[in-house]
């Protein structure tokens, strides 16, 4: 398989076809996640404001549902936008121009949708083992820095509780991500074969991704100089669409790595099929 400078290579010389719409993905992505967010900061004051301040058990469990909720609405919002721009990068990597609409695709019928969406489902439900408990250990961590703040009135133990919870939580976040490297071919073949059961493509993605976890971190971390200017926030937006078509790039090499050794032992498989848009 290629190497992760020549997956950069392929990647940067795809991107000036197509980064100006990535750009305008990632700006769109972060508007649309500010807006739920802003959502719930209202709900959220709502409900402290509702009459039930008194009562904050009451409290706890209605901004627990508000966050539940919002979260819900945001996964079934975004993952057709993400699958869509899963599409639209694989088409790209593999030489294929495509039109800047075929990113918003999959919210043109009902059915894609709901295909979509219960593929994602499954994907989530496969890996909350993982995610429950990294989600539990980050809120201990802030909870126990919050403690440290109301027992030492905001001294140097809460800011260094608040900075270990910050990087347990970035830990956390690591531990999740490489448990769902099994997973990150679903949406791409996905895009290639929208007709199969979602099963199925589950089952692929877990036969083609097993022990390919080290070549995915080394391919990502070898961006990890990337990540230093993103500390100014505003350079994310050119930088993470690169880093994406890098991780499509790195994606795509291991499905045709592992069909074109599925054709060779099986025959002839076509891995040409796209999603219609």
């Amino acid at each position: 398989m290629k190497t992760a400078k020549e997956l950069k290579y392929n990647a940067s010389s795809r991107l000036m076809y197509c980064f100006g719409e990535l750009c305008t993905l990632v700006m769109l992505s972060i508007g649309g996640l500010s807006a739920f967010v802003l959502a719930f900061m209202i709900a959220a004051r709502l409900i402290e404001d509702s009459g039930a301040a008194n009562d904050n058990a009451s409290v706890a469990v209605r901004l627990i549902i508000a966050a539940i909720s919002v979260l819900v609405i945001l996964i079934v919002a975004a993952t057709p936008l993400s699958y869509g721009a899963n599409w639209y990068r694989l088409q790209q990597i593999r030489g294929n121009s495509v039109h800047a609409r075929s990113i918003f695709s999959c919210y043109t019928s009902v059915r894609k949708m709901w295909q979509v969406l219960m593929l994602n489902s499954m994907v989530i439900i496969k890996i909350l083992y993982v995610i429950i408990p990294c989600a539990i250990v980050s809120a201990l961590s802030f909870w126990a820095a919050g403690a440290a703040d109301s027992f030492t009135n905001g001294n140097i133990a809460y800011y260094l509780l608040f900075f270990a919870a910050m990087v347990i939580t970035f830990a956390m976040i690591l531990v999740v991500a490489y448990a769902s490297v099994k997973y990150s071919a679903v949406p791409f073949l996905y895009a290639l074969e929208p007709d199969r059961p979602a099963a199925e493509i589950i089952k692929e993605s877990q036969r083609i991704m097993k022990g390919k976890e080290r070549y995915i971190s080394e391919v990502m971390s070898s961006l990890s100089l990337c990540l230093i200017p993103c500390l100014l926030i505003f350079p994310i937006i050119f930088i993470l669409p690169y880093m994406k078509m890098v991780f499509t790039a790195a994606v795509n090499e291991i499905i045709v790595s592992e069909r074109s050794e599925d054709r060779q032992e099986n025959g002839s498989f076509n891995i040409e099929s796209p999603l219609t848009v």
